[in-house]
């Protein structure tokens, strides 16, 4: 039976997988060819990514619920379930998409009291600033995506992310170097064209929701007042706000790192940005796992199977295991080949391959607590989880952190180390709590 599982949780996880690939091209796609302008203009990247990307992924991971809540539906044969957990998915992913854009652009003008280099701040508030209105595509694509990979409706989600990487390097190619008459926009450029790539994935998967022939009886284009649900609001908001604090805590954490390690220098946060990088591109597969592994415990828990689900579970966790620690493996021997793909700067390479080496050190751990959070949440299971994320990255990674950055000079390689270690016992934490609920 564990062969057998792996399969399935394989064939569910490599769609998913390729789309969480998709989505982090986006921004490796920015910084490679972002990198021959030069080393403030990829810290600009790293910075502006690091603001923005914690309240992207919070406000994302209120979507993830979704999936175990439709694969849960379905199981129980309750389409009219379905259609209220897809409708009122969407109402939160409006909502919050909205508040974050307005939130989130006056914030940008404040840039300056970070304490970051001059240089760097002016290059990377306009590019944080076009940026932000992605948030509200990006939220109405994650509810709709959520929602299709509940099904087990691989295949459109996947599509438009493979689709957006060519149209994410065209743009570029045309808006960062101004080709065939367009103008030489730099980093503003790429900027747009990210944005653009996002908007085009949210009105592409709503056209697929409205009248593919799996997906559109679900009547997404067609809305009564009797689709609001209060029950299944609560229900969503329930599970998705305790897992959005789990991934708050977390990249907070690495985003408030990545703002210490901005005092260290240009070459130290545009180092940072190309390890951090590639190793979000390896996390994204564990990523994928563990949406498989959760869509899976969904379907356990809807036959009220609570062994499948464990078995499930481990499943996926020795899976994102293996796949990690080969990934390890490939850190460690490219290190300097690596780096080298986004910059020719041999300081910033220098750095980037012993960040890399720190990296390959850590990605057991990272698969392991990746995949952790995401069955926890599937046994809706938040509470806990939220605890042990804030425990491990700020009472444990980052004051660590900050000591052997500050007192100890180790710097860069310092906090990467200490964030290493707020992975192993987040990993652990969570792995046992998912062996104690799941045990009978």
């Amino acid at each position: 039976m564990g062969g057998q599982e792996w399969k399935r949780i394989v064939l569910l996880a490599w769609p998913v997988v390729l789309g969480q690939l998709s989505q982090v091209a986006l921004s490796v796609i920015d910084s490679i060819m972002i990198g021959p302008l030069g080393a403030d203009h990829l810290a600009a990247v790293a910075l502006s990514s690091g603001l923005f990307f914690v309240p992207m992924v919070c406000a994302m991971s209120l979507m993830f619920v979704i999936s175990p809540l439709a694969s849960m539906a379905k199981s129980a044969g309750d389409d009219h379930l379905l259609e209220k957990t897809l409708k009122n998915g969407l109402i939160i992913a409006g909502v919050v998409g909205l508040l974050l854009v307005g939130t989130m652009y006056p914030s940008t003008f404040l840039m300056h009291l970070l304490g970051q280099p001059d240089k760097v701040v002016a290059l990377a508030q306009p590019y944080l600033q076009i940026v932000v209105l992605s948030m509200l595509p990006i939220m109405l694509f994650q509810g709709l995506r959520q929602f299709s990979e509940g099904l087990e409706i691989m295949y459109p989600p996947l599509i438009i992310g493979l689709i957006m990487i060519p149209l994410n390097v065209f743009g570029n190619w045309l808006l960062i170097y101004g080709n065939w008459g367009f103008p030489k926009m730099g980093l503003e450029g790429a900027a747009w064209a990210t944005t653009l790539s996002r908007t085009a994935s949210a009105l592409i998967m709503l056209g697929i929701m409205a009248y593919g022939a799996r997906l559109r009886a679900f009547r997404i284009l067609h809305w009564r007042l009797s689709d609001y649900c209060h029950s299944t609001l609560k229900r969503i908001l329930k599970l998705g706000v305790p897992g959005s604090l789990q991934y708050l805590a977390e990249t907070s954490a690495f985003s408030l790192a990545a703002l210490m390690i901005g005092h260290l220098g240009s070459v130290s946060l545009a180092a940072h940005q190309i390890a951090i990088n590639l190793a979000s591109i390896s996390f994204m597969v564990s990523f994928g796992i563990s949406s498989a592994g959760a869509i899976r415990i969904g379907q356990a828990r809807g036959r009220g199977d609570l062994q499948s689900a464990r078995r499930s579970g481990f499943s996926a966790l020795a899976l994102s295991a293996a796949f990690m620690g080969f990934c390890g493996v490939l850190f460690w021997f490219l290190r300097m080949e690596l780096p080298a793909l986004y910059i020719n700067d041999p300081k910033v390479i220098q750095v980037a391959a012993r960040l890399l080496i720190i990296a390959a050190a850590f990605q057991l751990a990272d698969g392991i607590q990746a995949v952790g959070v995401g069955l926890l949440r599937g046994m809706e299971d938040v509470r806990m989880p939220t605890i042990y994320v804030l425990l491990a990255y700020w009472l444990i990674a980052l004051p660590l952190a900050w000591f052997l950055s500050n007192v100890l000079s180790y710097g860069v390689e310092g906090i990467w180390s200490a964030l290493g270690l707020g992975l192993a016992c987040s990993a652990l934490m969570l792995t046992i709590r998912f062996n104690r609920i799941t045990r009978t």
